[in-house]
């Protein structure tokens, strides 16, 4: 194949699965080179369609000196329900895990990076880390340091009260800026202070930029169209009036500038209402739980504004208290159904947006001693010629 003209080549590889074009970078350089191309990346994107979904799993053991494992899921649909299964093959990677009060937990991802944070239930402070899951490769990001004369004597971890990040690619200079918005309680005062501080993968420090959120946000950034995007965080209610739903703080990643997106519509007075945001497929989608009527709204903001995806009921197999609670993991397939689970029981279902019914997913795996972390994985073509390995 490698007398083949380019033309015919950047054609076969254009159909091929990205999974599969990882693989093959490996068979000569020539091969390497094509699948490398920006090109053939752009070939690929516009005839990629969303297929079935690629689900990935961080389990974390409770037992001490053992490994956290990440790996791919198999699934076998039925008529009313789903099996998932860890793929036969061995994991994509392992990590040591420190003590059992270390926790690991994906966050989100970009251009077919993840990136996870390990929590210290001790110390109430956390790691943050991308990966490459295609490439097999672990990159750890260096810590925020907060001055000296702002940090608690005896707990250090204290100075920082909270933050949110989130990870996004910056066309103009190509590369990827983990963002992380950080609430600073300096030592013996009532204030907290924002700041907005930027890591460059592959270097070795963050750097304080000028620019802060014009409200508190809360949550993990989902990335798109070249910006990051949070909620304001509920803590705060002086951005509008209480019976608004929360609005959305957008980050641009090229210009290193906030903007502020209105919530989809108004809420009704005494309206208890939950909302998240999800990434689908790459747009930002709004979820908007309203427990009053039992009605959960899904949006999908649009370069027009948000348009609504579809609008659920509770409605059996999920149970009351769980549909109280549920997060959306994304689309399950092109149809633009919702793959989603429920906080507290960690149920999954699917919504077929058809046929406006839910199913089961189920999952066939070790359950004692395991705390799992299942999450919808977007791979790119991009992702293949992208290393993350720290220089």
């Amino acid at each position: 194949m490698a007398e083949f003209p380019s033309e015919i080549m950047y054609d076969i590889l254009s159909r091929m699965p990205v999974k599969s074009l990882a693989r093959f970078r490996c068979v000569s350089k020539l091969w390497c080179s094509y699948i490398n191309d920006p090109y053939l990346e752009t070939m690929h994107a516009k005839r990629a369609a969303v297929n079935d979904p690629t689900l990935i799993m961080l389990h974390n053991s409770e037992y001490p000196n053992s490994l956290c494992t990440l790996s791919f899921l198999e699934y076998k649909e039925e008529t009313d329900t789903c099996t998932l299964q860890v793929r036969k093959k061995p994991p994509v990677m392992d990590f040591s895990c420190m003590s059992p009060n270390y926790k690991k937990r994906i966050l989100g991802s970009c251009n077919g990076l993840l990136y996870s944070s390990q929590f210290s239930l001790e110390y109430n402070t956390s790691t943050l880390v991308v990966i490459h899951p295609l490439r097999r490769e672990f990159y750890e990001l260096p810590p925020i340091k907060i001055p000296l004369h702002l940090q608690h004597e005896t707990k250090p971890w204290l100075s920082v009260k909270n933050h949110s990040s989130g990870l996004g690619y910056d066309d103009s200079t190509n590369t990827f800026k983990m963002l992380c918005i950080v609430q600073v309680k300096p030592v013996n005062d009532k204030l907290v202070d924002l700041w907005t501080m930027v890591h460059v993968l592959g270097t070795d420090s963050w750097r304080k930029i000028p620019q802060v959120p014009s409200y508190h946000v809360v949550g993990r950034g989902v990335f798109a169209n070249g910006c990051l995007h949070w909620l304001v965080s509920n803590e705060y209610d002086d951005y509008c009036d209480r019976h608004l739903r929360r609005p959305v703080i957008s980050f641009d990643m090229e210009k290193e500038e906030f903007g502020l997106i209105n919530p989809p519509r108004e809420r009704l007075k005494s309206f208890s209402v939950s909302e998240h945001l999800v990434d689908l497929n790459g747009e930002v989608g709004y979820v908007c739980t309203m427990f009053e009527y039992d009605r959960m709204e899904v949006w999908v903001l649009k370069e027009t504004g948000w348009v609504i995806h579809c609008k659920l009921e509770e409605n059996p197999p999920i149970q009351y208290d769980d549909f109280l609670k549920i997060k959306v993991l994304g689309f399950w397939n092109e149809n633009g159904d919702i793959l989603m689970q429920a906080v507290y029981s960690k149920q999954m279902f699917v919504y077929n947006l058809k046929s406006d019914k839910f199913y089961e997913v189920k999952f066939d795996g070790p359950e004692k001693g395991v705390e799992r972390d299942i999450r919808l994985y977007q791979s790119s073509l991009f992702s293949t010629r992208y290393s993350i390995i720290k220089k």
